[in-house]
């Protein structure tokens, strides 16, 4: 779909961005409203194009230094009419730009209230889910919780030079996946002073034993799960909408560890978490290998602003 680009800057950097912007191909609408920008105190101009000009009008807005002096706004057209230009929007892709990707995983992963009840929600879901030997229980655990954009951010920052967003993903998987385990633990304390009690000794139940042990197959189906998480996210679409989730086992092996300390079975948690290190592994490097790739071909070698 084509982007639109509102930036707010003084008159004299206006000016220039207008004429720079001009003589860019693919662009679709441009407008100027002259003292319109209230904070910061300036010029609006808005500009609408093609989504594969949108690096260049981005390359150009850095050029002038508008980010650090201005403010600059994207948005996508959930629609769009102009016969001149469709020729260009039917053949156009749907990668996004660096800045919109970081604003997604932002966006779902900050150690915020919502994250953090979630992480908690899904680990109490995915432990009775397992407790009871319940499928579609621990699928709908997977699809509540964020667990795998915190680990994309780590090879995307380093990817696309942000090495500052490191520190933010690291801090959102421990304290997100801390929550997990906690909300994993309580349900199964819950559970317990409840009386009820598996069918089949843990370790024995199939989805236990699935998701604490490894397989070929099972590896296998992690790793395409990983690679099709970084493939989404360049598309800016959200990764708990997709069905990645549900191929990776970052939810219910990680509930396992609080299952597993509960109850007494420290084996069991220990192997819930090589298992998510396994899938953790498989993220950081194949969504860093997409990642790579992507700038080196899509990015032309761009890095973030």
């Amino acid at each position: 779909m084509p982007r639109s680009i509102e930036v707010a800057v003084d008159a004299q950097t206006a000016s220039l961005m207008l004429k720079g912007v001009a003589r860019l191909d693919g662009i679709i609408g441009l407008s100027h409203q002259p003292g319109a920008s209230i904070s910061p105190p300036g010029d609006l101009v808005k500009v609408t194009m093609v989504n594969e000009s949108t690096r260049e009008v981005l390359d150009l807005l850095r050029e002038l230094g508008v980010p650090d002096t201005g403010s600059i706004s994207m948005s996508e057209p959930t629609s769009f009419m102009a016969e001149a230009h469709q020729a260009k929007v039917n053949q156009e892709s749907n990668e996004t730009v660096w800045d919109e990707m970081a604003f997604l995983l932002r966006n779902d992963t900050n150690p915020t209230f919502n994250y953090m009840l979630a992480m908690a929600t899904a680990g109490a879901v995915a432990a009775g889910g397992l407790w009871t030997d319940t499928l579609h229980l621990i699928v709908g655990a997977m699809i509540i919780a964020p667990a795998f954009e915190p680990l994309a951010r780590i090879p995307f920052a380093l990817v696309t030079g942000a090495r500052r967003l490191v520190a933010s993903g690291l801090s959102s998987i421990l304290l997100g996946n801390l929550m997990l385990i906690l909300g994993a633990g309580f349900c199964t304390v819950l559970l317990e002073s409840w009386g009820s009690r598996p069918a089949v000794p843990l370790p024995e139940q199939q989805w236990v034993a699935y998701w604490s042990s490894f397989t070929f197959g099972g590896v296998l189906v992690s790793a395409f799960g990983a690679v099709a998480g970084a493939v989404v996210i360049g598309g800016q679409r959200a990764v708990l909408t997709t069905g990645v989730m549900i191929t990776l086992a970052l939810i219910p092996s990680m509930a396992l560890v609080g299952v597993g300390v509960v109850t007494g079975d420290l084996s069991l948690a220990g192997l819930g978490f090589l298992r998510w290190a396994a899938d953790a592994v498989l993220v950081l490097l194949l969504s860093g290998t997409i990642f790579e790739a992507k700038r080196r071909w899509l990015h032309q070698g761009r890095a973030l602003s």
